[in-house]
């Protein structure tokens, strides 16, 4: 074979195998951005404790934006597999019919890695995991249906951030994959969407990250050190990232 034409079979090789390359990442984060719609006030903000901290950092930067009116409710500890010890199903209908949002950010899930409470009394084991998974489901069903209530526009169920413990991890990738599922539903799919922390909160997707560097070039902790919460900083980075990409121009 002569250098011209070991060449050209070279160069017909390399276009053959980037036809079939990974997507890229990024590219992937900008069609699903593409998706989101635009927001509008009254804000409100719910979840576990990981909005505890987002949500009171999301209430200062929407404040000093004038994207109002924004407000958070967060219960610590609390979780939708355990109605007996707080009903979130209740919580959620009251703050939407007393706050009449039309738009609501959603960060549930983070404390339901245990065995879930049946309305007739008995439990599903976490151990049990096909059941486990079809319960689990009903109940992120019922959470999303009621982003469709009162005069909610748009709903954002927040997707759980890359975790440090390979067990919380795989926690949230089931919590992710069963929220993904519930807000492609046909019901849903035109007011639930899902926004995703992970790529505010990590420099590579399914990876967990401690440190961020922020746009001046100083290192930021953006997590607790209990590898699942966010820090006052991660906070923050979050906060602004949605406001930047919903509401300022």
């Amino acid at each position: 074979m002569n250098k011209t034409t070991l060449t050209a079979a070279m160069s017909a090789i390399i276009l053959a195998s980037s036809a079939f390359a990974a997507p890229d990442p990024k590219e992937n984060e900008e069609k699903e951005k593409e998706k989101l719609p635009k927001p509008e006030t009254p804000v409100l903000m719910i979840g576990d404790s990981m909005m505890r901290l987002l949500g009171h950092e999301m209430e200062k930067a929407f404040k000093k934006a004038d994207v109002q009116p924004a407000i958070s409710y967060s219960s610590l500890g609390s979780g939708l597999v355990r109605p007996s010890a707080f009903d979130w199903t209740a919580k959620i209908t009251e703050l939407i019919a007393t706050n009449e949002p039309h738009t609501v950010f959603v960060c549930l899930g983070a404390n339901d890695r245990q065995p879930i409470e049946l309305p007739g009394g008995g439990v599903v084991r976490y151990e049990d995991a096909a059941e486990r998974r079809a319960t689990y489901s009903q109940i992120i069903r019922g959470g999303t249906d009621q982003l469709t209530e009162g005069k909610v526009k748009t709903g954002f169920w927040l997707r759980r951030p890359d975790m440090r413990d390979a067990v919380n991890q795989e926690h949230a990738q089931l919590v992710n994959e069963v929220v993904k599922e519930q807000a492609a539903d046909e019901k849903r799919k035109d007011v639930v969407y899902l926004y995703d922390l992970a790529s505010a909160l990590s420099r590579r997707p399914g990876k967990y990250t401690q440190y961020m560097m922020s746009p001046t070039g100083q290192s930021l902790t953006v997590r607790d050190p209990d590898g699942v919460h966010l820090s006052v900083e991660g906070g923050k980075m979050v906060a602004q990232k949605i406001l930047k990409e919903f509401w300022e121009k």
